[in-house]
């Protein structure tokens, strides 16, 4: 049996653009590698996958206690999705801000959530995909999951107590969450798009300096401003779409009507 693997080269290490900046600097002795590896990392986790492109994507797949909860993925940042199998299906539940949140615990120390009877199934129309991933070591390519709005079966985030909490009819089963992650590892050897470059390697050029008392105020406001062109020309790329997509847009709009 043979899997597809996926394309990765469109993606390249933060290392890559950390090297990049030392190259430019002509400064090849590693001395600050660290120190502009930590920059890099900051910039991609907390700017650009959070405010600037949709990029780290994660899809993980997590089984739910009896208490009716999951652990919180220690790279999540904030979730997309989150479903649970259904006759091969995703079913896409609903965030619900008023569940209670479990603050009590058992002989074991794990918490007790909402666990509550019932397991009933509504079916629904449409479907969501969810991106490409890996489960079991199996490439999955894509996921089809039906639309969320299912009142008889929610969730609530508990960041402070670091789960997912659920109500009402969702089976005790695997779930499965796509979720935003930082997906860095403080090695730079973490994966990212490569047309995140520019605007990464811009960002650390800027932060070296920015908190340094000796450079030039002005030096620091250049350095902002071409972070800042490198991040709308990022933005303008991750925006952009095809002449099909643009032909659709315009059609979807044309309506038909008896001529008088």
């Amino acid at each position: 049996m043979s899997y597809i693997t996926p394309n990765s080269s469109g993606l390249v290490t933060i290392r890559y653009v950390v090297m990049s900046v030392l190259n430019r600097l002509q400064d090849y002795s590693l001395k600050n590698y660290l120190r502009y590896t930590q920059i890099a990392i900051e910039g991609f986790g907390e700017e650009l996958s959070m405010f600037h492109i949709n990029a780290g994507l994660q899809v993980v797949y997590l089984h739910m206690s009896l208490g009716k909860t999951i652990p919180i993925p220690a790279d999540f940042i904030n979730y997309n999705r989150i479903a649970y199998p259904v006759d091969g299906k995703l079913r896409v539940i609903t965030r619900k801000d008023a569940i209670l949140l479990p603050r009590t615990y058992d002989d074991t120390g794990d918490v007790v959530g909402n666990a509550d009877a019932g397991n009933e199934i509504g079916t629904t129309s449409g479907l969501y995909l969810f991106p490409p991933h890996y489960h079991g070591g199996r490439y999955v390519s894509a996921l089809y999951g039906l639309p969320g709005g299912v009142d008889t079966a929610n969730f609530r985030i508990d960041r402070e107590a670091g789960l997912i909490v659920f109500s009402g009819s969702t089976p005790r089963s695997e779930v499965v969450m796509e979720y935003v992650t930082n997906g860095l590892l403080p090695d730079g050897s973490s994966l990212i798009p490569r047309e995140c470059v520019p605007a990464l390697r811009t960002y650390v050029l800027w932060q070296k300096d920015e908190n340094d008392f000796r450079i030039p105020y002005n030096a620091k406001a250049r350095l902002k401003q071409e972070h800042e062109e490198a991040v709308e020309a990022l933005r303008s790329f991750t925006l952009s779409f095809t002449a099909d997509e643009y032909l659709a847009m315009i059609r979807s709009g044309i309506h038909q009507s008896i001529k008088r």
